[in-house]
């Protein structure tokens, strides 16, 4: 699986939300201005979610926002795109939410073909 890791669509000095949902604090990462500190703050995502040792690798968008800009990705959305590298879903919020029953669907069924064929 893959994670491609954008501008940071709620940094402390652009638009801050509270994550005490979570029972965390606010965040308080700041805009990075450089590809180190982008890529500083996705490592601290992979931390805070343990994706450490899992199945899951994340990249960093550059500074340009290439892939922000391309595929439209913030605030969040989601692409999946199969193993012949064609997309074959785009999960986007409707009414602020998200309906990923069909999306998660798919994703399983790709990890388990994946898996299948010993390649993970």
């Amino acid at each position: 699986m893959l994670i491609v890791y954008i501008a940071e669509a709620h940094a402390a000095d652009v638009w801050p939300i509270n994550s005490t949902r979570c029972s965390g604090p606010g965040n308080s990462v700041l805009t990075p201005t450089s590809l180190e500190e982008r890529s500083a703050v996705a490592e601290r995502m992979v931390e805070s979610l343990k994706l450490r040792g899992t199945h899951v690798s994340v990249l960093v968008d550059g500074m340009d926002d290439a892939f922000l800009e391309t595929y439209a990705s913030w605030p969040i959305r989601l692409y999946g795109v199969s193993r012949a590298a064609r997309l074959e879903r785009i999960a986007s919020p409707k009414a602020a939410t998200f309906e990923l029953a069909s999306f998660r669907l798919w994703l399983l069924e790709q990890c388990d073909a994946m898996q299948g064929q010993g390649a993970y």
